[in-house]
């Protein structure tokens, strides 16, 4: 046959496919996911995966009943296995069961999105799918593969089931730790995707091929072209606080990860976290002490995981043990010179408080090893105020009367909410700010309110995009050098984040954010300072130093805008509550 001859018969072959779609096929398939039984438990159920020729409708099972996100997943999953394939949705039916012992007749959540795809496309591609392996994540419309909750609990639950492989989304370092503790007498390796294709070259390999867990956390270097900050009294004294986080760090590390580690992936793991340690000593005499000091504080918490490897966990005790350290926390007596630290110590002090009473109306709906990562940090808020509180006690001073600063916490208070009911889309780490500002004003902590009410309404404003440069808004906030404790404190870390960024090429939103918050500490401090220096109108004394404050009435408003107010404050109230209900898993950690 000629070779004019065989080009023709294949572009009349290729025209014809394109004029002929591939047709619906019958098909099934099952494939096993995982998914969270209880507070410390997980289990594995099996996904049925059915498809058909016929008019484009997407069936699942009422057995047990699924929810609306559930119900969502599988539509996603429907819509991306079909357009990846080019079959046709609307030739096709497909059924989505779901088997298995989940201890309640209905199942809800998108974690079985990615899992629900693989399934389908097998189907439709006529693929077998692994069955030593199990799979969760959330699929979205370009295939990605997204987080979800409880992956320590699932993991567990299907290396009891015998799954020799897990797939989950890439995983956070206290995951690794945990997941890597189970490899460690069992062959199974939890493996981390980012996309869908990844998690197919596993579930569609044949049982021949030997896969190896993949956590590589490594450690980023210092940007190149950080310039060094002075340490003034201030900084100085902040640095000694950032010296104890890290050094604690660092015992810890040294604990967790003895030399002659046990395995590689505990050797790449103590690897990763020496050379952060190493970074943040090298960042102290730089002047970069919050940087130091938070990043160390984060660490700290995923390096707590390393003392629990496979045992169990004991929220009770834990639970007992941080209720006791929060209740502990001392009432600090505030002066003109220690008001800033003293302010910075209930700040510590109020969000441990909200997040362990978050995290006791959370317990029932959340794994048992994200309820610990939650106590954690309660229990390492608990010590960086006790720290502070330190501090402020340290340099004494002249007795201040706080309650002289109801007035300005109730006007900082007001600019925040109006932030958020000017924007169209809510900032929710945000919002648990501003929610920690109303209880502190309620409770006469007013310094502490008005620098939430301050974080709440910079955070919501630059979330809602009204900064389009935030490259240049970043190098002009930081040309103006900061006056205040806090917010020097704050330029520090916003410059970091902005000379880290424009080092890896990213637009510096983070380090914009923070930055700006740093230039409204300024503000707020220097007004607190004008408003202790005034003379109570009742003419009461200056508070004694170390007495209990008395809070006092916000200065009185005209009655249309109270009443605008109040109906304002009840409608966020509830809205907050929702919101932090549902996402308080999501709220940023740090200090």
């Amino acid at each position: 046959m000629s070779r004019q001859a065989l080009a023709f018969i294949l572009f009349l072959a290729l025209a014809i496919a394109i004029s002929f779609p591939a047709t619906c096929p019958t098909a099934e398939r099952n494939i096993y996911l995982a998914a969270v039984t209880g507070e410390n438990s997980g289990g594995v159920f099996q996904l049925h995966v059915e498809v058909k020729p016929g008019n484009g409708t997407i069936y699942t099972s009422i057995n047990p009943k699924t929810g609306f996100s559930t119900q969502e997943s599988e539509e996603a999953a429907a819509n991306y296995a079909f357009s990846s394939t080019g079959i046709a949705r609307k030739d096709c039916d497909v059924l989505y069961s779901m088997n298995g012992d989940f201890g309640t007749d209905s199942v809800d959540g998108p974690s079985a999105g990615g899992a629900m795809t693989v399934a389908t496309r097998a189907a439709l591609l006529n693929r077998a799918i692994r069955q030593d392996t199990v799979m969760t994540g959330t699929i979205s419309q370009d295939g990605k593969v997204g987080e979800v909750g409880g992956i320590i609990e699932k993991g567990i639950g299907a290396s009891d089931a015998g799954a020799k492989y897990f797939i989950i989304p890439t995983p956070k370092i206290h995951e690794s730790i945990l997941l890597s503790s189970i490899s460690k007498t069992k062959d199974f390796h939890a493996i981390g995707v980012e996309n869908l294709s990844e998690a197919e070259a596993i579930l569609f390999s044949g049982y021949g091929s030997v896969f190896a867990s993949n956590f590589t956390q490594e450690s980023k270097p210092i940007p190149a072209a950080l310039p060094p900050i002075k340490l003034d009294a201030d900084l100085g004294r902040f640095s000694l606080i950032a010296k104890k986080v890290v050094g604690e760090l660092q015992m810890k590390v040294f604990t967790a990860y003895p030399p002659g580690g046990e395995n590689e992936e505990t050797a790449r793991l103590a690897d990763y976290f020496s050379a952060e340690v190493m970074k943040y000593n090298s960042l102290l005499p730089l002047g970069y002490v919050f940087t130091a000091a938070n990043s160390a504080f984060l660490l700290s918490i995923d390096v707590e995981y390393a003392k629990i490897g496979d045992s169990g966990v004991d929220l009770g005790g834990s639970i007992d043990d941080v209720a006791t350290c929060v209740g502990a926390i001392p009432q600090i007596g505030k002066t003109k010179e220690n008001m800033h630290w003293a302010i910075g110590s209930n700040l510590r002090r109020i969000w441990a408080s909200e997040r362990l009473n978050q995290t006791l109306e959370a317990r029932s709906e959340q794994g048992g090893y994200a309820t610990l990562r939650d106590l954690l940090f309660v229990n390492s808020w608990c010590g960086i105020s006790g720290g502070l509180a330190s501090q402020a006690n340290e340099i004494g001073g002249t007795a201040a009367n706080e309650s002289l600063l109801a007035a300005l916490a109730s006007r900082e208070l007001l600019s925040a909410k109006e932030a958020f009911s000017s924007s169209a889309k809510t900032d929710y780490d945000a919002l648990w700010h501003l929610q920690n500002a109303q209880d502190a004003n309620q409770s006469g902590d007013f310094g502490a309110s008005i620098y939430e009410s301050a974080y709440a309404r910079v955070m919501q404003s630059a979330s809602s995009g009204n900064v389009e440069n935030t490259t240049s808004a970043a190098k002009a906030l930081l040309s103006t050098p900061r006056n205040s404790l806090w917010g020097k404190i704050y330029a520090g870390h916003g410059a970091y984040l902005y000379y880290d960024a424009i080092d890896k090429g990213f637009p510096p939103d983070d380090a914009y954010k923070i930055l700006k918050y740093s230039q409204e500490l300024d503000r707020v401090s220097s007004e607190i300072g004008d408003e202790l220096l005034k003379i109570p109108q009742d003419g009461a004394p200056a508070q004694e130093q170390g007495g209990e404050q008395t809070p006092v009435p916000c200065a009185p408003y005209p009655l249309p805008e109270q009443l605008l107010i109040i109906a304002f404050s009840l409608a966020l109230i509830a809205f907050s509550l929702y919101s932090i209900r549902r996402f308080s898993a999501r709220a940023k950690g740090g200090w």
